[in-house]
């Protein structure tokens, strides 16, 4: 806790220091945040259960403030405080612990805390507890099922365990197999282009600070293009992560990762497909395919829209791991109340060569309100 209260500190005085005479000129103040809560039920082939009121990491509840102030010469100002409002996270409660252990919380409370200075010429410089360059590239989705059906499907129930076919339970949970390899948030420093042709670049290198038992080094590379053409509309993104050092008092060899995603959408029919893939030095690789449609008032509130799809991971070092996993998901959006009802249905296959195992299956249904 100790290294969350120097970044506090650190940064509760970065925005003063930052801005010097500016502070006379325009500046504003925004809160902003989502409340997403939903029902899980959950079997995992031998015993079964309903878990209500629970938030799904795949879009975690948050709460945000933001500073804005004008700088000299075109330069924009920026400081930025996000914390987590998670209870019962879907990647933490399981069949042995339900909802204890942290209140069933997989994700840091701080989720962010920076200042970015940007330029439409000159692009946007971040430096701060934040997101790193490969964060969000494996969820590039035009299919709009992405607020609980995407990539990470062991968002659904990942906190849950994988029993044998001896009634035993395992001691890995379904989000330690079912993995995207996507980066997460960091104390780092990151630069991003602007956009040219559709096309930007990002760059970051840091440190994790709030898990002691990961003291690790990252650096990433990620390109983002979002266009269209014509009846087409694209969007897609592309990283090279780095880590190395020490994780939780192991010294850990450097590790190369690349991950890819992109979704293709037709305007006239509506029908999406995205895709997604990753792969890890000295471990598995996944593959992910969507198909998707979109309905403009087909209830007179806004967008509905329903996906399928599938997900196969294999990790042939560790034991011939392999995974798969389908998933429906249906999303109705209410554009004027900004919020939108969500279900999915999800099952989990896994298998390796040390046991036998039951599938697991999920259901999901929740809503998400922005503000």
């Amino acid at each position: 806790m100790s290294r969350v209260w120097v970044l506090c500190g650190f940064f509760g005085a970065a925005p003063i220091a930052a801005l010097g005479d500016e502070l006379d000129k325009k500046q504003g103040i925004d809160l902003y945040g989502q409340i997403n809560r939903g029902i899980l039920f959950f079997d995992d082939g031998a015993d079964s259960d309903v878990y209500p009121f629970v938030d799904s990491s795949k879009s975690v509840s948050r709460l945000g403030l933001t500073y804005d102030a004008p700088l000299s010469n075109g330069w924009q100002f920026q400081a930025r405080g996000e914390v987590g409002l998670v209870w019962g996270e879907t990647n933490a409660i399981n069949q042995v612990d339900g909802f204890s252990g942290s209140f069933g919380n997989a994700s840091e409370p701080l989720r962010k805390l920076e200042i970015s200075f940007s330029h439409p010429e000159r692009g946007t410089f971040f430096l701060g507890q934040g997101a790193m360059a490969s964060d969000g590239v494996t969820g590039q989705d035009l299919s709009l099922t992405n607020v609980v059906a995407g990539a990470a499907v062991k968002d659904v129930a990942g906190g849950f365990f994988f029993r044998r076919t001896d009634g035993t339970l395992t001691n890995f949970r379904i989000k330690d197999r079912f993995r995207t390899l996507g980066s997460s948030r960091r104390l780092r420093v990151r630069y991003d282009t602007p956009v040219n042709n559709n096309l930007s670049f990002s760059l970051a290198a840091g440190r994790e600070v709030l898990e002691d038992r990961d003291g690790r080094y990252y650096a990433d590379a990620a390109v983002r293009y979002d266009g269209g053409q014509g009846d087409w509309r694209y969007r897609g993104a592309a990283a090279i992560r780095w880590a190395g050092g020490y994780d939780n008092t192991q010294f850990r060899p450097k590790q190369l990762s690349f991950i890819a995603s992109g979704s293709i959408l037709h305007k006239p029919s509506r029908y999406n497909l995205t895709l997604a893939y990753g792969i890890e030095q000295n471990s598995g690789y996944y593959a992910y395919a969507k198909i998707g449609r979109r309905w403009y008032n087909f209830l007179p509130y806004g967008w509905t829209a329903a996906s399928l799809d599938y997900y196969y991971y294999e990790d042939p070092r560790h034991n011939n791991q392999v995974g798969n996993s389908i998933g429906l998901a249906v999303v109705q959006q209410f554009k004027k109340q900004k919020f939108e009802i969500y279900a999915t249905i999800r099952n989990y296959d896994y298998d390796d060569d040390t046991a036998d195992y039951f599938d697991s299956y999920a259901v999901l249904t929740g809503i998400r309100w922005r503000f």
